[in-house]
């Protein structure tokens, strides 16, 4: 299953629909780009700017997260130009329906070259892209 960063935010830290990400996502083999190793670092820090996690947790689910890249719970596909300019391709492809955004767009196509199952986001353009694409999407 391919998640985007939305997801394993709710997965490592608790939002109100974590739970129901973490029964979505149990069984599956986790998959994403390597464009999450910066996003999660960034959303993690912009929790603790906002007062809702404390620096300690934030380190802690840090670790968590490097020993699941060890341990290969989860799987990072490398970026590469193709996957750069599949993702230009998107943006066309769902304009003007979708605002699909840059980061958003390297997200499907790395999604595009893999056989992981369905894609798992919580970002409503991305999910809207999606279906435009005619990519499955978990739920």
């Amino acid at each position: 299953m391919y998640l985007d960063t939305s997801v394993f935010v709710k997965l490592y830290t608790r939002e109100p629909d974590s739970a129901e990400c973490e029964r979505i996502v149990a069984g599956h083999k986790i998959v994403s780009s390597e464009l999450l190793y910066t996003e999660l670092w960034s959303a993690l820090l912009a929790k603790e700017r906002a007062g809702t996690l404390l620096p300690e947790a934030r380190q802690r689910v840090w670790r968590i997260f490097e020993s699941h890249l060890l341990d290969d719970v989860v799987e990072l596909i490398e970026l590469n130009g193709h996957v750069l300019r599949e993702a230009a391709e998107m943006i066309a492809r769902v304009h003007p329906q979708v605002p699909l955004r840059t980061l958003d767009a390297i997200h499907l196509a790395t999604f595009a070259g893999l056989d992981s199952g369905p894609l798992f986001t919580g970002d409503r353009r991305m999910i809207d892209a999606a279906r435009l694409l005619s990519f499955p999407l978990a739920r």
